[in-house]
């Protein structure tokens, strides 16, 4: 199970997503899937080091269980602010672009494109988890 400890920084991102990328291949993801895999997982990473360090520098662990020709799960947590991105209410998409709110799409992204999501906050840490399947 490939785990791997990342600075909070944009720097790392493309580092991050070559990991979780090659994994996917790994399991035998069709490209589609790879490419929601990669969407997701982006858009979570991103999220972590623009929001969970704001006054101070942290890290990012990725945790990735695959399970050839089943799934692939991923694990991203952080000791940053808590955050439970689940507790954001569903954007509402039918709304003309110019009068949404910023923000939640990318949430609502990985709901729509990951097979399940989840997350809990265990003592000082961020635990979110999505599994996509083959």
């Amino acid at each position: 199970m490939p785990r791997l400890v990342f600075t909070a920084k944009l720097e790392n991102l493309l580092a991050m997503m070559r990991l979780i990328t090659e994994q996917a291949q790994a399991v035998g993801f069709e490209e589609k899937k790879i490419n929601q895999i990669q969407l997701a997982a982006e858009e979570v990473l991103a999220n972590v080091i623009n929001y969970a360090y704001p006054d101070k520098s942290g890290e990012v662990e990725i945790n990735l269980t695959p399970e050839p020709s089943k799934q692939l799960e991923i694990e991203i947590s952080d000791s940053g602010i808590a955050f439970n991105p689940l507790d954001l209410p569903e954007p509402d998409i039918s709304t003309p672009m110019e009068k949404r709110q910023i923000g939640g799409l990318g949430v609502y992204l990985l709901r729509k494109l990951m097979d399940e999501v989840r997350y809990k906050r265990e003592g000082e840490r961020n635990i979110l988890t999505f599994i996509k399947k083959v």
